[in-house]
């Protein structure tokens, strides 16, 4: 009787330590992609090709540079840029007809596209950049695009996760004014949302940086 005791006692014990081990591999291996958020990088570097006689035919309304010697549209997107989809971003020289396409590099599945544009010389360009697809966000994060070097530099670099950039506009003061949308709520509800108008100065020079408000 002790021998069969001994035995069954022998049996309970390797399971509550086979239990107790494969708990811990469940908290080691699972736990942390549960509860952890890794925060995702926006890719923001273009890929440029100059084409000639391009015609874009799926885009946003034209916006001209400050010296009118250019024009920028989104073409992917549709006539308010609000369609799902991957976009790129078309600058046309008036004069020479010559087109360059930016393209999102390190962009896998196509998650993101520029969402909105706005010139700030002749050479610099706010751009948007957000996901491409669902309608949870609306806006993303802001950069300058600089078309002479191809350089792309964050324009306000410590939004929260809740907060993202809707439109911006260059005023005459050497001022800009962005829109930021800030949902209240876990539930990304655009309902339980607001929307903050912020006016800072326009970036300088290359890697300037701006903080959120």
């Amino acid at each position: 009787m002790n021998e069969t005791t001994q035995l069954l006692k022998r049996k309970i014990r390797n399971k509550t330590i086979l239990a107790f081990f494969s708990l811990l591999a469940i908290s080691i291996f699972i736990t942390p992609s549960v509860f952890s958020k890794e925060k995702e990088n926006t890719p923001s570097q273009f890929q440029a090709k100059v084409e000639k006689n391009y015609e874009a035919n799926f885009h946003s309304e034209w916006k001209k540079s400050l010296d009118g010697s250019q024009q920028a549209t989104i073409e992917g997107k549709g006539e308010s840029a609000l369609e799902e989809g991957e976009a790129v971003i078309v600058i046309e020289n008036i004069k020479s007809k010559k087109t360059t396409i930016y393209k999102l590099k390190n962009n896998e599945l196509s998650q993101y596209t520029p969402k909105y544009i706005e010139w700030i010389d002749e050479n610099r360009l706010f751009v948007i950049i957000g996901y491409a697809y669902g309608t949870v966000t609306t806006g993303g994060k802001l950069y300058e695009l600089n078309i002479k070097d191809n350089s792309v530099t964050p324009v306000i670099e410590d939004l929260l996760e809740n907060e993202e950039i809707m439109a911006v506009k260059v005023n005459k003061n050497d001022t800009f004014t962005y829109k930021k949308h800030v949902y209240d709520s876990d539930n990304y509800d655009y309902s339980e949302s607001h929307v903050e108008e912020i006016s800072i100065p326009l970036p300088k020079s290359k890697g300037a940086m701006v903080r959120n408000k």
